[in-house]
Formats: C-alpha cells, sequence, structure tokens
C-alpha cells in the first residue's frame, strides 16, 4: 500500500463519517429507487462527505498509476527483454431497442459486427412479434 492508497483510504472513511453524521442530523438521506441504492444531501455534511468520497477515489487512481508508472520503471532497471507486440482486433454491437451501434478496431471488425446486428435485429423481431 503506497502513501496516495494510505491518503485515499483516509479521505473514504472520512466522507463515509460526513455522511453519517449527516444522516443523523437530517441533511443527508438515502433510499432505494428500483434497485439502485442512493444518497442524497444538502448542507455542509452531505458536501463534504461526497467532496471527501470523490476525492479519495481521484487520489486511489492517481496512486494506481504512481504504482504502475514505478512498476515499469523498476523493471526496466533489471534488463528483463520486452514481450513481443501482438495486435488484437475487437468490436461490438450496442443494441439499445431497435437502434444498433456499432464499433470496431478496424473497418473488417466493424463490417462484421453490422452484419451481427442485422442478424440479431431480425431474430429479435421474430421472436418477439406478437
Amino acid at each position: 500500500m503506497n502513501k496516495f492508497h494510505f491518503l485515499s483510504l483516509i479521505c473514504l472513511v472520512l466522507g463515509i463519517a460526513f455522511l453519517f453524521f449527516g444522516f443523523l442530523s437530517g441533511d443527508v438521506e438515502a433510499g432505494i429507487f428500483f434497485i439502485i441504492p442512493y444518497i442524497s444531501g444538502s448542507g455542509l455534511f452531505g458536501f463534504f462527505g461526497f467532496i471527501c468520497i470523490i476525492a479519495s477515489i481521484f487520489i486511489f487512481l492517481f496512486g494506481l498509476t504512481n504504482f504502475i508508472q514505478n512498476d515499469i520503471y523498476a523493471t526496466k532497471d533489471l534488463n528483463i527483454k520486452p514481450r513481443k507486440k501482438t495486435s488484437i482486433k475487437g468490436g461490438g454491437v450496442v443494441l439499445i431497442g431497435p437502434i444498433p451501434i456499432v464499433f470496431g478496431s478496424s473497418w473488417k471488425i466493424a463490417l462484421i459486427s453490422i452484419i451481427l446486428a442485422i442478424i440479431l435485429i431480425i431474430i429479435s423481431f421474430f421472436s418477439f412479434r406478437a
């Protein structure tokens, strides 16, 4: 655990404490909307609680990138041979209702994804027809 992760943990605990005190004072409310929990607040306890939790996330991510960067520099000092470069191609389809969103790392993959999207739309049209 590096110093950034420790600082992130302190900010997270501090943010939870602020939200807890806000909940006790009535400034912060919690509930469930369908299956998604939510927390809403007004006042200083809610504000500082949310700021501390968001700061802890950013500090944790900064510490993670700092850790990875130090790890890369440490492996360069050990004269470890780098791996061979490989290329990975990928793509996908996101269907939001009848509207397909197609993405791919090359035109060939995107074309295959478009064909798959059309097949998925036809299958869903015939299977859900009333």
